[in-house]
């Protein structure tokens, strides 16, 4: 109890019940019997009805309740909560199928599939020891990467499988799924499943890096595209990874003395719209 507070109970202790002073004490809403029996034992305690009367018409009547100072930073306070909340629900809400956030997370899991499978072998059957590394960092990074989009996909109500047999309609350039920018043919997977030693690390190096690059036409949609601030941030990742990763691949071609012409990265890719 403040000290204010304690002045008061003191004044009213003669007439004045215990309770409503701790009622008051605690913010409660005063109630209309409260105040009558209040003014009665004021009455009393003077012996003179006329004249306590006129005194109390002087004196300011005791504020029950919360005061305006505490009123108003309760308004404050709920007024910064139901701001959180909104921004909270806004967030939570899960994007519509055809948004850019839930294509691109599709898209990218069906390519991020071949990928794996390109490195996996890779790393089983290839022979240079830096271009096995290279296979196993592709296989750990989009490993991990497929675990957050199905999460996140999950999350939002939406399946990996149940998807438009159109891809990259959320960036207005829809073409079939297996027609995606990066995704080797059927006769480029079967040379790599085929390939084995030196043969397959020059494949991977020269077909991983043309995945990446189709890859990252996407990602550098979704960077801006995405409303999800955590897609947003996993497509830039993606961006960045993938176009140091074909940096990476161009110098260990050169180093190892192969005849491939791996471009810098760009965004996007040559022969694209918009590139």
């Amino acid at each position: 109890m403040d000290r204010a507070d304690t002045d008061l109970a003191a004044g009213a202790e003669d007439g004045t019940d215990a309770g409503a002073a701790d009622d008051e004490d605690r913010g409660a809403v005063p109630r209309a019997g409260d105040d009558a029996g209040a003014g009665g034992a004021g009455a009393a305690a003077g012996g003179d009805d006329t004249a306590a009367g006129a005194d109390d018409e002087d004196v300011a009547p005791a504020p029950s309740g919360l005061s305006w100072p505490k009123v108003a930073v309760l308004g404050l306070a709920l007024a910064f909560l139901g701001f959180a909340v909104g921004i909270f629900v806004s967030r939570d809400r899960p994007p519509g199928p055809d948004s850019a956030d839930v294509g691109f997370l599709q898209d990218m899991l069906t390519h991020h599939d071949q990928a794996l499978g390109v490195a996996t072998l890779t790393v089983a059957y290839g022979e240079d020891p830096i271009v096995r590394s290279m296979a196993r960092e592709v296989v750990a990074i989009q490993s991990f990467e497929i675990g957050l989009m199905t999460q996140k996909l999950a999350d939002w109500g939406y399946s990996r499988d149940e998807r438009s047999d159109q891809a990259m309609a959320w960036m207005d350039m829809p073409v079939p799924v297996e027609d995606m920018p990066g995704l080797l043919s059927d006769e480029q997977l079967a040379a790599v499943e085929e390939a084995r030693g030196p043969e397959l690390d020059a494949l991977f190096l020269e077909l991983m890096a043309e995945h990446h690059r189709g890859g990252l036409h996407m990602a550098e949609g979704a960077a801006t595209l995405a409303d999800d601030e955590d897609v947003r941030e996993l497509a830039a990742r993606m961006r960045r990874n993938q176009a140091g990763e074909i940096n990476e691949y161009r110098l260990r071609a050169e180093e190892l003395g192969l005849d491939l012409d791996i471009a810098p990265p760009s965004v996007p890719p040559a022969g694209l719209p918009g590139s």
